[in-house]
């Protein structure tokens, strides 16, 4: 796998929406060459790392509704493109990313993308969240500068997304609740 492609109504990489629980166990297995080889045994795979199986949401018949994929720049062991629509999710800024997807879709979620955490197309049933935010400004203020630069690099992490996630017809309705007046 040289990418992770991320195709709403479907599913991301080799994950399906609709699968049952043992097909995904089964799509564990399969992927058990992505193991990393450190000697350690019941070491995660990669993409048990990436797709986590509490990152599975199943319906009342059991099939996934909803599949979330952890940015694997997180992890300064493995990195694998994650692409929607060719552009890579979690290596271009958040607020650029937004900028690009609002040309063609409306969204749903925080307004402002160079402080919001979470934006929707819900058309796609595709969710984009991070965990905290940077920007240009935060870069330059006082309280960052004075940070340690170990700290500063964790923190830069939040020009990107954590997590990409799609889901089932209808499951990003929720955020009409939240974030009311698209």
């Amino acid at each position: 796998m040289d990418s992770i492609i991320i195709t709403p109504h479907v599913g991301i990489g080799p994950f399906r929406l609709g699968m049952c629980r043992e097909e995904v166990e089964q799509t564990f297995q399969n992927l058990d060459h992505w193991r990393a080889n450190d000697g350690l045994p019941g070491n995660p795979s990669y993409i048990e790392m990436l797709f986590m199986r509490e990152h599975f949401e199943y319906d009342g018949n059991g099939r996934v509704k909803f599949i979330q994929l952890l940015n694997p720049h997180y992890s300064e062991d493995f990195c694998i493109s994650c692409l929607f629509q060719g552009v890579d999710v979690f290596t271009t800024k958040a607020e650029d990313l937004i900028h690009t997807f609002r040309k063609e879709y409306q969204m749903v979620g925080d307004v402002d993308p160079s402080t919001g955490f979470s934006f929707a197309i819900q058309e796609l049933e595709l969710c984009f969240w991070r965990e905290g935010v940077m920007n240009d400004e935060i870069l330059k203020d006082k309280d960052f500068l004075e940070m340690s630069e170990e700290n500063q690099e964790l923190e830069k992490r939040y020009f990107y997304f954590t997590t990409v996630s799609i889901g089932a017809p209808g499951y990003f309705d929720f955020m009409d609740d939240y974030y009311p007046g698209k």
